[in-house]
């Protein structure tokens, strides 16, 4: 198992959103509170456990709906502004170049 690399922690992110297809959905912008290294988040078509590094991300900025409204971020949960998300989808505001994996 990997260590989490805390590295990350207090730093403002942007998250990047994919749909299943690798499809960019859009961004939410965040500071990141905490890291957790191979979390489990679903299997593979053979049936295999996939792990993420992943990062939590709070104070997301809200974002504009259609009708050009800020609307807060919601989780799975239903929890406002903040969330889990994969580390390889995050970009660290101010710093260039995307996280690397390693």
């Amino acid at each position: 198992m990997t260590r989490p690399n805390y590295d990350l922690v207090g730093k403002r992110v942007r998250v990047h959103l994919y749909d299943r297809a690798g499809r960019l959905l859009g961004t939410l912008e965040g500071r990141v509170a905490d890291v957790s290294a191979g979390v489990p988040v679903g299997k593979s078509a053979s049936g295999e456990t996939i792990n993420k590094d992943l990062a939590y991300v709070v104070d997301i900025m809200p974002v504009a709906n259609p009708e050009g409204e800020p609307t807060a971020y919601k989780n799975s949960a239903g929890t406002e502004g903040e969330g889990w998300f994969a580390i390889q989808d995050l970009t660290i505001l101010g710093e260039g170049p995307r996280f690397p994996m390693n």
